[in-house]
């Protein structure tokens, strides 16, 4: 379906899900379930997968001099190091801006008294998987030493703007969440 410019927004019809069956889950953690779905055409999906794992926050944080908030360091997902933003899951009902707020003093050891929301946004459209929920803090002050308890040793790195444009080109930062924050963030820069 092409669309031009102007026009109303297209209305498309959801699926409609049949029947769910949780096929693994740890409570909190992850779900992973099979859905069959029926089309608006008509047609079914009997193995329509779903994954579900907790909503998390990533957090574009500059200092008062204009440096960003950085951390280096090896992810086990990917299996290689990474030069990523601060973030981290939401725990239980934590509303996302406290969570934001949480993760910044914990693995940075850093706060900030100015946030603003860059926006909710689902990881993956296909299967769900989880939502981000992306923010921008500046101003952020040095408050503690860092202490996230993360599994993950972590590298605070203060980083210019063009600093951080360059590790973005060499494919430094792995996580597409965070990369999607930084454009966002350093969009709003300008």
């Amino acid at each position: 379906m092409a669309r031009g410019e102007q026009g109303d927004e297209p209305q498309f019809t959801p699926w409609r899900v049949v029947a769910r069956r949780e096929v693994f889950a740890v409570p909190g953690q992850i779900s992973v379930a099979v859905e069959s779905v029926e089309l608006p055409d008509g047609r079914r999906v009997d193995d329509y997968w779903q994954i579900k794992l907790a909503d998390f926050v990533v957090v574009f944080a500059e200092t008062a001099a204009g440096a960003i908030i950085c951390l280096r360091q090896y992810r086990h997902g990917p299996r290689r190091q990474s030069l990523e933003l601060v973030a981290g899951r939401i725990d239980g009902g934590e509303d996302p801006l406290a969570a934001a707020r949480r993760e910044l003093l914990e693995e940075s050891g850093y706060v900030s008294q100015h946030w603003e929301t860059l926006g909710a946004y689902t990881v993956s459209a296909t299967q769900g998987i989880a939502t981000a929920h992306l923010f921008r803090a500046s101003g952020a002050v040095a408050q503690q030493a860092p202490s996230s308890g993360d599994l993950e040793e972590a590298i605070v790195e203060l980083l210019t703007p063009d600093r951080l444009i360059a590790a973005m080109r060499r494919g430094e930062i792995v996580t597409g969440t965070h990369l999607a924050a930084l454009a966002l963030a350093m969009l709003g820069r300008s």
